[in-house]
């Protein structure tokens, strides 16, 4: 598995795709400043900015970001022509997958340290006050685990749609549309049970007048998730679509 993780890692360096992440991420950053801009009547310090990164980066960016990412990996396999290489070394399309996952959860950690560095510059350009080590730290555990729940979150539908050619897009809609909702969703007591905002408990997220969540609750739904994803995973294989030539259809393939 560390050598698919390698692997993924070299594949990544030739991608643009990693420029799109980390242009995301600099881009809810830049939403935040802009945001704060506008309520000049408001006092600003790097708290409550940090916390409009975090808040901003799960509802517009992240989800779709990170699906995007993780299926265009997957879908280049099958793009290059290199997937029916692969599967033949042997290595299973599960084992192929579960690597590409494990390569993205890494990536989510190096976006979330991205966006604080991004973060921390735009605050002190802006000379917002309240800048210490310790909030330092803490925005940036905060960040990392947001972006490392959010991806579980997410996960699933990654599994799903990179099983079939050309589906990952779907998926891309789906999670923005996911992401979104979650703002709703916060608004209204689901913070703790819907899975993109309960990680929003874990780490817990304070809001201008304090928040109060159901951790052990938000565990089991992050948790819920994992599992999901892990049944999802034992079942993955790659569907390749049916084929038809002269008006006969030819079975469909299964690769394990």
């Amino acid at each position: 598995m560390l050598r698919i993780i390698k692997t993924e890692f070299l594949k990544l360096k030739r991608y643009s795709v990693i420029w799109i992440g980390i242009a995301a991420t600099l881009s809810v950053v830049l939403l935040s400043r802009f945001m704060a801009m506008a309520t000049d009547g408001t006092t600003h310090t790097f708290h409550n900015f940090s916390n409009t990164v975090i808040w901003n980066n799960f509802s517009l960016i992240f989800p779709a970001t990170i699906a995007l990412i993780s299926g265009y990996m997957i879908e280049r396999e099958r793009t290059d022509d290199t997937l029916k290489n692969i599967l033949t070394i042997p290595l299973s399309f599960r084992r192929l997958l579960a690597g590409k996952l494990i390569t993205v959860g890494l990536l989510s950690i190096f976006l979330a340290v991205m966006q604080f560095l991004f973060t921390l510059l735009i605050v002190l350009f802006s000379h917002y006050p309240g800048l210490t080590i310790g909030g330092m730290v803490q925005s940036l555990f905060q960040m990392i685990g947001m972006n490392i729940f959010v991806y579980i979150a997410v996960m699933p539908v990654v599994i799903f749609t990179g099983q079939r050619a050309g589906s990952f897009m779907s998926g891309v809609g789906f999670t923005f549309f996911y992401g979104f909702v979650g703002v709703f969703a916060s608004g209204h007591g689901l913070t703790n049970l819907y899975p993109i905002v309960a990680g929003l408990g874990i780490i817990n997220y304070q809001e201008d007048g304090g928040s109060v969540y159901n951790q052990p609750i938000c565990f089991i739904v992050i948790l819920l998730m994992i599992v999901l994803s892990f049944v999802l995973l034992l079942n993955a294989h790659d569907r390749v679509k049916t084929l038809k030539y002269k008006d006969k259809p030819v079975k469909q393939v299964r690769r394990a």
